[in-house]
């Protein structure tokens, strides 16, 4: 028997509705031997089909029936350069097969992480599975046992090649590095151009458009554009789609200010699909900034029971942390993540604010540099040798940089509210520049969310009227509903 190495374990690409006549055209198709296919199709319910003739009769299989019951087994390769603008159709992603059967199981909790370079489609069952319908056959989903369960969830498109590279969009989605933000974004479009009508697409295009906010180039207003396109197109073909809604609700939310819309979505995903770890992920976010810190732990809680090992959850648990006002526990932990995870960008954007809110611009600006770089966005590092170069001349006013280039980008559309600029003028003591930008808010009907940022501008300025009268202006006057 050969040694199945994560090398050796490649696939021919697929035919829609060929079939395989006996063991030895299925081994062929896997490039395995007939005794390995012959022990997958006994112990992991390999879909192959039986022609009448009592126990000894043929065997067959269809090729794309192989290929969608492969998925949540097998390895991405991700040696394959992505193009940055539309990609060639004609080349598929690479396929999966089976992975070692004598490796640890990736859903037993004691199983090791992956080596670096390898992608393992374990990830699918660490991140969203949307889908419409179940993948396995002849099973009902209750009847399944947990880990099933989730494989069951994953749906791929018809097309075999749209339904590789969907896998594969997803696990570049799961690296978050710019580089693979942006094979994953073209891997989407090339889904879509061959599926237009598979709304899960529609809905992975929306999520590596969100993140690209963190972790690339990608501009708020970039992002968020593009992400609510491909949410609209997701809605319109399936309403019911739990991560459209849960999409929906990260915009409403981050983007338009609208904490009450973005409730409703949230809430509407929950309803359409309970176990979704990353709906509960992204809604404890969400209540972690409005001030819900019990509810937001319940959340992640609930999300770190459902994705078991993820480590976008550890990060965000420490920045809620900072959000609950606990700032020396949070940059302790913050710390210890980035020595760990030195190309996270998420980690050192949490850390700047966590500096900036005590005052400590210095540091501040040297987490922002480091998220500039990690993204690789070429404004927020023009912007951080500015700011270098202010901090340098006088620490007391280099906030003000900060505040100069927020207003550039209330000028184009790239934000939205004023309430980070007036933390930061809050936070070094910059009465001067808080004001005005306070009062703004206050005649263009913002609405500040984040209880997080008004409290600490509250306590910095507990004897001032003007700055205590502008915030109950600024504030909510309705809770979103619980």
């Amino acid at each position: 028997m050969p040694v199945e190495t994560e090398e050796s374990l490649s696939m021919p690409d697929v035919t829609p509705e060929k079939r395989l006549d006996g063991w030895k055209a299925i081994a062929n198709y896997f490039r395995r031997d007939r005794t390995t296919v012959m022990r997958w199709a006994r112990d992991r319910d390999m879909p192959v089909h039986r022609m009448p003739g009592g126990m000894q009769g043929s065997v067959f299989a269809f090729e794309h029936e192989l290929a969608h019951w492969a998925v949540p087994f097998g390895d991405v390769d991700p040696s394959g350069q992505m193009p940055d603008a539309e990609p060639d159709l004609s080349t598929p992603a690479a396929p999966f097969a089976p992975p070692n059967p004598t490796a640890p199981s990736d859903a037993s909790p004691d199983a090791r992480p992956p080596v670096r370079g390898t992608r393992r489609l374990a990830w699918l069952a660490l991140i969203p599975m949307v889908g419409l319908g179940a993948i396995v056959i002849g099973q009902s989903r209750s009847a399944l046992p947990a880990a099933e369960r989730v494989a069951a969830r994953v749906t791929l498109p018809d097309d075999p090649v749209a339904a590789a590279d969907y896998a594969a969009a997803r696990d570049f989605w799961a690296q978050r590095t710019a580089t693979s933000l942006r094979q994953s974004i073209a891997l989407y479009r090339r889904v879509i151009a061959r599926a237009p009508d598979f709304a899960p697409a529609h809905v992975g295009l929306a999520e590596a458009w969100l993140i690209s906010r963190e972790y690339s180039d990608a501009t708020e207003a970039q992002a968020y554009g593009n992400a609510q396109e491909s949410i609209d197109r997701a809605l319109s073909l399936d309403p019911d789609l739990a991560s459209a809604h849960r999409a929906q609700a990260f915009i409403l939310y981050w983007w338009h200010d609208k904490a009450q819309e973005s409730e409703t979505a949230f809430r509407r995903a929950l309803a359409l699909d309970p176990q979704d770890g990353l709906t509960h992920f992204w809604y404890a976010n969400m209540l972690a900034d409005l001030g819900d810190y019990a509810d937001a732990t319940s959340a992640y809680d609930r999300a770190r029971v459902l994705l078991p090992g993820t480590p976008t959850i550890e990060v965000e648990r420490a920045c809620a942390d900072w959000q609950a006002g606990r700032d020396a526990l949070a940059i302790e932990r913050l710390t210890d993540l980035a020595a760990r995870r030195p190309d996270d960008a998420t980690i050192r954007n949490c850390l700047a604010w966590a500096h900036i809110s005590g005052g400590d611009i210095a540091s501040y600006a040297r987490e922002y540099r480091e998220t500039a770089r990690l993204r690789g966005e070429k404004q927020m590092l023009a912007v951080a040798d500015r700011l270098d170069a202010a901090v340098a001349r006088d620490p007391a006013t280099a906030h003000r940089v900060l505040i100069d280039h927020a207003r550039q980008e209330f000028a184009n559309g790239a934000r939205q509210t004023r309430i980070t600029p007036a933390f930061f003028a809050s936070a070094m003591g910059d009465r001067e520049a808080l004001l005005p930008l306070m009062r703004e808010a206050v005649n263009l009907g913002e609405t500040w969310y984040s209880v997080n940022l008004t409290r600490r501008i509250g306590a910095r300025w507990p004897r001032d009227a003007e700055i205590q009268r502008l915030l109950v202006r600024l504030r909510p006057k309705d809770r979103p509903p619980r």
